[in-house]
């Protein structure tokens, strides 16, 4: 029995001052808008030229209460099993207690902050917030907002539960292993195991208490939502049957496509990660062994992983992801002559030419998720300029909530989490514009990024 969590010993250093033609079987009937019909039927394949982005978490800290979480828990004995950051510190969590109702229910939310994929950018992580538990910071800055709220006005469905709040220093969304430290320089030894480093915190949290949850919701933002649909299966694994465990994934659904200019940018990203950080042993053997050996990397692609998840899987994701189009698809790498600028910071300011870029890219990504669809699976597919809104209380349930068919983000999650109104657990917006609620907000400046500003103000 491991000790409660009120009784956490804390790291106070770091806490200071303290397209597919039929349905497949077992999917049901997806919710369009009459828009987004209308433009699937109207699809042209053309080649969509797009390039991938290594996305921050964008955590959004208005309207911040004071903070529920305590200190960094850092998990000194999960060194001697090897479980490390880049940089060879210990891996650690914020912990903020449940309570009433929700002492026995468990949400694990884990932070994002992209992938490096050589020797080189994992070195560059090493002394950074994105390598280092010893850059992290202070619990009193942690947002108490969104799905992570304990205003049940805010977030009625989960406001009362257990959150435990991971801490990303690895660069592989928790799934490289490699075994072998790689010396960078004299001064400079770097490791990379993500696996190692999610098995212990695990089996840490089963440890105060998590083992006895009734429910339990892994939730990630970007490099983390794309943790929460790899890890999925293997975490609904760690509960007994009659626990209700389920997974979520914000802004995780990153696609696999060229850039503008025809590059592969987006695939040879992912496949460095995946060969820097040997993550081939944590990806779903099912998906590995259904291609050449020489390819099966590509199971660290959501839109490859998904279809092979069996445990409930929520995906909230904007089909026009500010990352993915201002990094995947017009980048300045592949727009040198600056004609995608204007665009990729407002979306009022694209040409008609350029909205057809981005509605192609749009269906792209429905037909994906449509391809990799269960019965078992939720989504709320938005067609407003964000990413990472669950954490964001505006956009959850607030003055700047996104709606479709009338459904905020909470009341879609909560029903689907709770098994509410069955027959509308897939919705699926229109094309840009069609969504009022999407009006006045379409413009890159409005997005705050948590992590990424954490990296900034301590250089």
């Amino acid at each position: 029995m491991g000790p409660s969590p009120a009784s956490f010993p804390m790291n106070t250093a770091n806490s200071l001052p303290l397209p597919r033609p039929g349905r497949m079987p077992g999917t049901r009937e997806r919710r369009y808008s009459s828009d987004t019909r209308v433009a699937m039927n109207s699809f042209r394949h053309g080649s969509v030229q797009l390039l991938f982005v290594i996305a921050v978490a964008a955590i959004f800290v208005d309207d911040v209460a004071q903070s529920q979480y305590s200190g960094l828990r850092l998990l000194t004995n999960a060194k001697e099993k090897g479980a490390v950051c880049i940089d060879g510190s210990a891996p650690g969590y914020y912990f903020s207690p449940g309570f009433g109702g929700g002492v026995q229910n468990w949400m694990i939310y884990v932070e994002g902050g992209g992938w490096c994929r050589s020797i080189n950018e994992c070195a560059n992580r090493a002394n950074t917030y994105l390598g280092s538990t010893n850059h992290s910071p202070p619990r009193e800055i942690l947002p108490n907002t969104g799905i992570l709220s304990h205003n049940a006005g805010v977030n009625p469905d989960f406001y009362n539960w257990n959150i435990a709040w991971i801490r990303y220093c690895d660069g592989s969304s928790f799934v490289g292993d490699r075994d072998e430290p790689v010396v960078v320089s004299k001064n400079l030894t770097i490791y990379l195991r993500g696996q190692r480093v999610w098995d212990a915190i695990m089996e840490d949290l089963m440890d105060i208490g998590m083992a006895k949850a009734e429910k339990a919701l892994l939730i990630g933002c970007s490099a983390g939502g794309l943790t929460a649909i790899l890890h999925c299966d293997s975490f609904k694994a760690l509960f007994p049957g009659n626990s209700v465990v389920k997974c979520m994934a914000d802004a995780g659904f990153f696609l696999d496509t060229p850039d503008v200019s025809g590059g592969l940018t987006s695939l040879e990203l992912f496949r460095g990660v995946a060969l820097t950080h040997n993550v081939m042993p944590a990806l779903d053997k099912r998906c590995t062994s259904s291609r050449p050996a020489s390819s099966a990397w590509d199971c660290f692609f959501a839109q490859n992983a998904l279809p092979y998840v069996n445990t409930p899987l929520y995906i909230l994701q904007s089909d026009l992801d500010i990352y993915q189009i201002g990094n995947l698809v017009a980048p300045k790498s592949a727009d040198p002559t600056g004609t995608w600028t204007r665009c990729t910071q407002d979306l009022g300011s694209c040409s008609s030419k350029q909205l057809g870029v981005l509605e192609e890219f749009r269906i792209r990504m429905v037909r994906a998720l449509e391809a990799a669809d269960s019965a078992v699976r939720g989504e709320f597919v938005i067609s407003c300029y964000a990413h990472c809104m669950a954490t964001d209380t505006a956009r959850w349930n607030g003055h700047q909530t996104f709606l479709i068919n009338g459904k905020t983000i909470a009341q879609s999650v909560g029903d689907w989490y709770n098994a509410r109104n069955v027959n509308d657990f897939v919705l699926v917006d229109g094309p840009y514009p069609s969504n009022p609620t999407c009006s006045g907000r379409t413009t890159h400046s409005e997005e705050t990024d948590f992590a990424e500003h954490l990296v900034v103000t301590q250089d």
